[in-house]
């Protein structure tokens, strides 16, 4: 079992998206993304544009936050029943494209802090980590979630096997797959 933290893929020519009204909307509907709290009747209409024009795909890099998944209407109709329960899905406006920010609402507390490795500052905060381990009895039907980092949620968006073998056996683009984490491997 493998656990993958989810992001665009930034080494190819694929467009880049923004909000078009940054300050407005950042506050009021990017930073309550971060969290696992429903939104959806809050959502408004979220403008976006192209900021960085390339080739247009499935999981464009969104520069209003990078660890807000932002996927096409393609990509949604192929991970929709692996998401299912576990995520909000928020449209955004965009004038020539229909994207839908991932709004991760499934968080687990599935760190196994016996293995992990934590990267704390000289206060003690703990902010984020330097390894990854994780409880694989509490990843059984997980497929998109975000964790605990002590008691607060952490904003990185990680997913299944399952979930990877879908996208990357589809015709989707745009997205990288960062392993973070194999039951395989040693935890020493």
């Amino acid at each position: 079992m493998k656990v993958w933290q989810l992001k665009s893929d930034l080494n190819q020519d694929f467009e880049d998206l923004q909000l078009v009204n940054f300050d407005a909307d950042s506050d009021t509907y990017i930073s309550p993304l971060r969290g696992i709290r429903p939104i959806l009747n809050e959502w408004g209409e979220v403008k976006v544009f192209t900021i960085e024009e390339g080739v247009k795909n499935d999981f464009p890099k969104f520069w209003g936050d990078i660890h807000v998944p932002v996927v096409s209407e393609k990509a949604l109709n192929i991970i929709h029943d692996l998401i299912e329960g576990q995520v909000e899905v928020l449209p955004l406006s965009h004038p020539q494209h229909k994207y839908f920010a991932i709004h991760v609402l499934n968080a687990i507390d599935a760190i196994n802090y016996d293995n992990a490795v934590v990267k704390e500052l000289s206060s003690g905060l703990r902010v984020s980590f330097k390894k990854y381990s994780f409880l694989p009895e509490k990843l059984i039907g997980q497929h998109i979630f975000k964790v605990y980092l002590d008691d607060r949620v952490f904003s990185r968006v990680f997913v299944s096997d399952e979930f990877k073998e879908r996208v990357t056996s589809s015709s989707l683009e745009g997205y990288d797959f960062v392993e973070v984490w194999d039951s395989e491997k040693s935890e020493s």
